[in-house]
């Protein structure tokens, strides 16, 4: 008895429970499933550490079954493990998997059914979680001994008819759906959300990084597309295995950041080399790495959007990114594992985002080389670099980066941290070794990167040293490289955190302008040369006219009234800039002078052959 408080109850038992139940993301249903089954079958002996995911038949339909070995549940033990929040032979904490997760993840989309069995010395006990009534609970079922409503039920002997072994301890979990015809091999979730025919092999390698303890995830042959049973793949043996490089940077505070190269595959040019089959798709990713399970990844289309935040800024088609945070790193997971939260401050949710800078300062030489040797076409950059850099002083653009966007939150690790040596290791790749050179052992923040410089001649009197650094201009020719920028559609696409204008050279405004620039070409040069020149003096006054827009925009962000901060972003869009885009029209006087340009010192070149030819020939 606690003399010091009352302790508080819960007084609508059944609202709560449906509550818990309710708000619980669908998607979590695999990984809390999962996640139990690993920890049960490492109890058991080396060798026959299994966990197996197939299908098996109920009442002639195809259901989803994981099964494991290692300890069992006795009869009450089962019946205890079906309450919130109870967990059978391990310890309860916030930060473990700690007793709530996978029925109350898996019953919002198995109302028919839930049904555990388990085998224990020989003995095997069965119960069914389900949705009677609007309640959540044990289905009451006859026993087959006595006849009476019972919620355990013993089925050793139906077991055995069936073909199950009691010859060892396992545990059983059959999710029967919403309905009883309900395919949950196929439709899991009951059509909301629907799934890919490869959504378990995907669920896994989007959650679990590495399997640890030496257990056997074997998935049936009903879930992929090869034969029998296959062993689940995860990304850990991926990299490890068919990756070109994988290095690892250790950061202070308990942060590494893991860079992967994965070059494109020698047959097929739509995936990477790592590419095998279904279990390895050869896709690139990136996201957040916490105690062997992923957060926030991305991946595809996802994942190649976004990586110019992270200093990539091409070939994301072939690179990947993992931050991982060490176990005793401030954060934890949330309620229903969905994400993590920092545990410092206001609690905020951690974001891949969140570490975007430290990314960016500490790329790997090989990786810093890869992105120098990827540079734009430096003729058009420059021609357009000049007139931006004009526009800037004159507005007096000031250095200053998003507001937005704050820099990496690496909160600081409580007390005992501190017995932790101050000089963090150097970077250590596991590819091939690293020049010492790589090695970063506070690493930089961007936002302090960039405002340093000017700082430095802070009492200069010039003031030409706080303009904003002209934003690095990247051009998209291919159609690959606007897919992976989601430009399909559109002009142009500004990155804040990098400071980068990527434009999409593919836009229709380029060609529109170029067969109108064309349509003036003098009849001595050639259509091949004139259209050339057409296309070049198009792709000038778009990537002028976006850059324009883009400086004006930046302005913006020192307005002190009539602009909101969410107006100051808007401003910078992509939809905003593909508007501008739209209306290049406009610029077709400009481009019809640069153009001519081009027509004269064509025509005036040719002529200057001719003569030489001639006067050749005279001799």
């Amino acid at each position: 008895m606690n003399e010091l408080v009352t302790k508080i109850r819960v007084h609508n038992e059944d609202f709560f429970v449906a509550s818990t139940i309710e708000r619980c993301p669908k998607s979590m249903m695999l990984r809390e499933l999962v996640k139990n089954a690993l920890e049960a079958a490492a109890s058991a002996p080396y060798g026959s550490r299994r966990v197996e995911i197939t299908a098996c038949q109920v009442a002639g339909v195809r259901k989803l079954r994981i099964w494991n070995t290692g300890l069992g549940m006795n009869a009450e033990e089962l019946f205890r493990m079906c309450d919130i929040a109870s967990s059978i032979g391990k310890m309860q904490g916030l930060d473990g998997n700690f007793g709530m997760g996978a029925k109350v993840a898996s019953l919002p989309s198995n109302h028919h059914g839930v049904r555990y069995r388990s085998c224990r010395d020989g003995r095997v006990s069965e119960v069914l979680l389900g949705k009677r009534s609007g309640v959540y609970g044990r289905v009451l079922r006859r026993d087959p001994a006595t006849g009476e409503p019972t919620a355990v039920i013993d089925v050793t002997d139906q077991a055995a008819s069936e073909g199950v072994t009691t010859a060892h301890d396992w545990t059983e979990v059959v999710l029967l759906g919403n309905r009883e015809s309900q395919d949950t091999i196929a439709d899991p979730y009951d059509g909301n959300p629907k799934v890919p025919s490869w959504w378990l092999q995907l669920g896994l390698q989007q959650r679990f990084f590495q399997i640890q303890g030496d257990v056997d995830v074997l998935i049936g042959q009903d879930l992929h597309d090869l034969s029998g049973l296959q062993r689940f793949i995860p990304f850990a043996q991926i990299v490890r295995e068919s990756f070109a490089r994988w290095d690892t940077v250790q950061l202070s505070d308990g942060v590494k950041v893991h860079f992967g190269y994965d070059p494109i595959h020698s047959t097929r040019p739509d995936v990477n080399a790592s590419f095998k089959n279904s279990f390895s798709r050869g896709v690139s990713f990136a996201g957040l790495l916490h105690a062997d399970e992923l957060y926030e990844l991305r991946m595809w289309s996802g994942w190649t959007s976004e990586a110019p935040n992270y200093g990539i800024s091409s070939n994301a088609r072939h690179l990947s990114v993992l931050v991982e945070l060490d176990e005793d790193y401030p954060v934890q997971a949330e309620g229903y594992r969905q994400f993590l939260r920092y545990k410092n401050g206001v609690q905020d949710q951690v974001r891949m985002m969140d570490f975007a800078s430290l990314v960016r300062a500490n790329h790997p030489a090989w990786l810093r080389e890869m992105m120098r040797s990827a540079s734009p076409d430096q003729a058009l950059i420059g021609n357009v670099k000049q007139q931006l850099e004009k526009l800037i002083a004159a507005l007096g653009l000031k250095r200053l980066r998003p507001k937005f966007r704050s820099p990496p939150p690496v909160p600081k690790p409580p007390a005992p941290v501190s017995e932790k040596p101050e000089t963090p290791a150097p970077a250590q790749p596991e590819a091939a070794p690293k020049p010492k050179s790589e090695a970063k052992p506070t690493p930089p923040k961007p936002p302090e990167d960039k405002a340093k410089e000017p700082k430095e001649k802070k009492d200069s009197p010039e003031k030409v040293e706080d303009f904003e650094e002209m934003p690095e201009l990247l051009l998209l020719r291919s159609e690959r490289e606007v897919e992976d920028r989601t430009l399909q559609h559109r002009a142009a696409r500004y990155y804040p955190e990098s400071h980068q204008l990527y434009v999409n050279l593919r836009y229709p405004s380029v060609e529109q302008m170029a067969d109108i620039l064309f349509a003036s070409h003098p009849p001595e040069v050639a259509p091949k040369l004139a259209r050339r020149a057409a296309t070049e003096a198009a792709e000038n006054a778009l990537v002028l006219c976006l850059g324009r827009a883009l400086v004006y925009g930046l302005a913006k962000r020192n307005a002190a009234e009539g602009w909101s901060d969410a107006e100051k972003k808007q401003v910078l869009s992509s939809e905003v800039l593909t508007l501008i885009a739209d209306d290049l029209h406009l610029a077709v006087p400009a481009a019809k002078e640069f153009f001519d340009q081009r027509m004269a010192q064509i025509t005036r070149e040719a002529a200057e052959s001719r003569g030489a030819f001639e006067e050749m020939g005279a001799a």
